[in-house]
């Protein structure tokens, strides 16, 4: 599946001892900063305090978006990710060395680490999976139909959901361009599968229907979109 929108953003408060807590550094950061980059000699580990920092990677001309961490995860620079800031941050960080030696003497702070690399390669390993094996249309149907399950609430028409996203940054998801979902989105409305009755507010009316475009099993006027 497509990585799964990011959750509200809410003061952090993390299960991390106060002692260690006092040896994170803290910085306040803008909307847009890069905080690390593919070989970056800097080796910390990032407590997200506030804000949210989208994780991608990116080559000369395409970035795909792996995951968003919100207030409270733990993340470390160490990877062959892109991270940074969607909106104003605080973010909190250490040495990973230090932390691993900390770690060491509370091996119960493993747990606080686990939930985020393992909800990235789930995201890495669905995003692989919907690049090979669907269409955009299929990857966007797949996308909504996750998010509709996880934060959906049923009402009369339909499940209504709401997303902190918008059409570009869904098309960083998906691996498609701004200008590919629109388009999308103006058929699924017109098909009377998907309505839209405010801004960033979804109503799936036909999640069948929906269903038949992640697998590809209904033609799709227009084309299909790859």
């Amino acid at each position: 599946m497509s990585a799964p929108p990011p959750r509200s953003a809410a003061p952090a408060r993390p299960g991390l001892p106060p002692e260690l807590l006092a040896r994170f550094s803290s910085q306040q950061l803008p909307p847009g900063y890069l905080l690390s980059t593919p070989g970056s000699p800097k080796d910390r580990i990032l407590l997200l305090r506030e804000g949210r920092i989208r994780v991608f990677v990116a080559s000369e001309d395409k970035e795909l978006t792996l995951a968003y961490l919100s207030a409270g995860e733990l993340f470390s620079t160490h990877t062959r990710a892109y991270l940074r800031c969607d909106s104003a941050c605080c973010v909190l960080s250490m040495p990973t060395a230090d932390f691993a030696r900390s770690m060491a003497h509370q091996p119960g702070m493993l747990a606080l680490v686990m939930p985020v690399l393992g909800r990235i390669l789930d995201n890495s390993i669905a995003l692989i999976e919907d690049l090979a094996f669907r269409d955009v249309a299929g990857r966007l149907a797949r996308f909504l139909l996750v998010s509709a399950r996880q934060q959906g609430v049923a009402t009369a028409p339909g499940m209504r959901f709401g997303l902190d996203l918008s059409a570009g940054e869904i098309a960083l998801l998906l691996g498609c361009t701004r200008q590919t979902v629109s388009s999308l989105f103006k058929r699924l409305e017109r098909e009377a599968i998907l309505t839209r009755p405010a801004r960033r507010q979804f109503i799936v009316l036909q999640p069948e229907a929906l269903l038949r475009w992640q697998e590809g099993e209904e033609e799709r006027s227009g084309g299909t979109v790859g």
